[in-house]
């Protein structure tokens, strides 16, 4: 293991840290076409990281609190998350896909992770509907809230940077955001 340097002339400025390089002056980083998507995917994602605190107090709470935390976390998917996936389905995912080329499959991962998160929703409510024991709802609704953030990665670096390739911000915006915005908003 090799010790960390010290700059010439001594001891290091307060503030030092060896392993992470000073910034270097340079271009500002390229805006992204998607920086408005993953800003909202930030915010859904600090949403649910905040339920996900409150779920790992579930075991504590009373019975009918239980239930409740637990139908939290199926109001959460119901009103933000389900919007929010039928909205990608009808203008991100044939975008990305024409992005990455001809034949291109690249969003049936998230599709099916869509499926994925329903079907555990159901599970859920068959369990609250059951009376299960708290570990049982601890257990499947940390299932949820992790399948829904895997799927926000997936979509941020896998799927978005595609995007960014294809579309400048204007462009983006007028034919994927504004159509996934009104799709998701759509009461159905």
């Amino acid at each position: 293991m090799t010790k960390p340097t010290k700059p010439p002339g001594g001891s290091p400025p307060s503030g030092f840290r060896p392993s992470v390089p000073a910034p270097t002056p340079g271009p500002a980083p390229k805006a992204v076409a998607t920086a408005a998507l993953r800003a909202e995917h930030a915010e859904l994602l600090r949403m649910l990281n905040g339920l996900a605190e409150r779920l790992e107090k579930l075991h504590e709470q009373t019975t009918l609190d239980q239930f409740s935390m637990a139908r939290e976390v199926l109001d959460f998917v119901k009103r933000r998350v389900a919007p929010h996936a039928r909205a990608e389905e009808y203008t991100l995912y044939p975008a990305a896909d024409w992005a990455a080329g001809e034949g291109s499959k690249v969003s049936e991962t998230a599709r099916f992770e869509h499926q994925l998160v329903m079907r555990r929703c159901e599970a859920l409510e068959k369990e609250i509907a059951a009376g299960s024991p708290p570990g049982r709802l601890m257990h499947l609704s940390y299932g949820i809230l992790g399948l829904i953030a895997a799927h926000f990665a997936v979509t941020d670096e896998v799927i978005l940077p595609y995007l960014d390739k294809a579309f400048d911000a204007a462009r983006f915006e007028k034919e994927v955001l504004t159509p996934l915005r009104v799709e998701r908003s759509a009461k159905r």
